[in-house]
């Protein structure tokens, strides 16, 4: 909460910044996967505030959190696993806990990464969420669909131990392959561009200050610190609340302004500054781990796929590896979002991807349906320059919701 005095220097925001690439332990990995929500017998029902309540205090085996994103999708998170295989397990047991107990009452939980039949509505009535819709409203409707009708897969992995910022560099050069790889939303946007991850496209058009990767050619703390300094204020929170109770602000104060002028809330604390760092939504995000948040909603065995492929990729040797295979990604985010595997350079940086995590594969998991998984990923759509998107009926076409008000 803003104090009256200006109490944050430069050096408390990077130790805080800092903080976000510290080491807990041992290697951790989570899985958080979303899905829209509606009436079985009506898509355009959204859960209402009671629902949402009720089924967020579900006791979810394995110690899974059931969560909502605004427009009422469905989220669950997994703890943190010692393997990769228990985040699997506990996430399969979970969603099937989920998909049963939401039956009973009457609502399913669809399998897609962008909602395309319905217009996006926000249910969910958290001060933070009326604030980051009110903001966003003021530069588009991309805002109100990210935050409505899209739906994630979150990869979630522990800093290495031993070489703390090694993890960050992996995960951000593999980004733009993972999208390629993985996309699963195809569509069209308002300007006619087709797009196979339309998902990722909506983000990038939210916010680019909050939304665009994090800079990789300057030490990890010092950009991340530099990226949330560039970032408006969306919103400040009020009384240790999370998001309950608070402040919207405008577009136009950045958290370096904030920091060095103040505001008529006041001037920042140390807490305000990591609120703010939990409202920034870069691809690859740090805090205390890795957020890989670039993933679109999957089907289970493929969303099993894409987590094993981070998991691989995240141990030493095949870091190592896929420096030596790879060439610079940090200039490829928006090719592989928009054309995915069709794109030459990309296809061929995801061939040795899969062929780096293929052989290290053991290193995380010693299942060998993990194994066949990964490998029939690879037959079906790696070889075949395709993507799961492209097993869809029907694409979303943007425009046919260009009317939708804004405000």
């Amino acid at each position: 909460m803003p104090q009256p005095c200006r109490s944050l220097g430069l050096n408390d925001l990077r130790e805080i910044a800092s903080e976000c690439f510290q080491s807990s332990g041992p290697d951790r990995y989570g899985i958080e996967a979303e899905w829209p929500t509606h009436r079985r017998d009506e898509v355009t029902q959204r859960p209402g505030e009671e629902e949402i309540a009720r089924w967020s205090a579900w006791e979810v085996p394995g110690g899974g959190r059931v969560t909502f994103e605004p427009g009422g999708q469905m989220e669950l998170s997994t703890e943190p696993c010692r393997t990769i295989g228990e985040a699997l397990k506990a996430l399969r047991e979970g969603s099937a806990y989920i998909r049963e107990h939401l039956a009973t009452e009457g609502y399913i939980c669809a399998d897609l990464a962008l909602d395309g039949r319905r217009r996006p509505v926000r249910v969910v009535t958290k001060s933070r969420y009326v604030a980051m819709e009110e903001f966003f409203d003021c530069t588009g409707p991309a805002g109100r669909w990210m935050m409505n009708n899209t739906a994630s897969t979150q990869v979630n992995i522990s800093h290495d131990h031993d070489a703390p910022f090694r993890r960050w560099f992996t995960m951000n050069q593999i980004g733009p392959l993972l999208i390629a790889a993985f996309a699963n939303s195809p569509g069209v946007d308002l300007d006619g561009q087709h797009w196979v991850s339309l998902r990722e496209a909506i983000w990038w058009a939210t916010d680019p200050a909050r939304t665009r990767p994090v800079r990789i050619d300057l030490s990890p703390p010092a950009a991340w610190l530099d990226y949330a300094l560039n970032a408006d204020v969306a919103f400040v929170c009020m009384d240790g609340s999370a998001g309950f109770h608070g402040r919207g602000l405008r577009p136009g104060l950045t958290f370096g302004e904030w920091a060095n002028r103040g505001h008529e809330t006041g001037w920042p604390t140390a807490d305000d500054f990591r609120y703010h760092l939990s409202m920034l939504f870069p691809p690859v995000r740090p805090r205390g781990w890795l957020e890989l948040r670039m993933l679109d909603a999957l089907p289970e065995w493929i969303r099993a796929v894409a987590c094993l492929v981070v998991a691989a990729a995240g141990t030493p040797e095949a870091g190592q590896d896929l420096r030596a295979a790879l060439p610079h990604t940090s200039h490829w985010w928006r090719v592989a979002s928009r054309r995915g595997l069709h794109d030459g350079r990309v296809a061929q940086a995801t061939d040795a991807l899969f062929a780096v995590v293929q052989r290290h594969l053991g290193t995380v998991t010693d299942d060998r349906r993990h194994h066949r998984l990964v490998a029939d990923f690879v037959n079906r759509y790696v070889d075949r320059r395709s993507t799961p998107g492209e097993d869809h009926a029907v694409e979303v076409d943007l425009r046919e919701f260009a009317e939708v008000a804004t405000h």
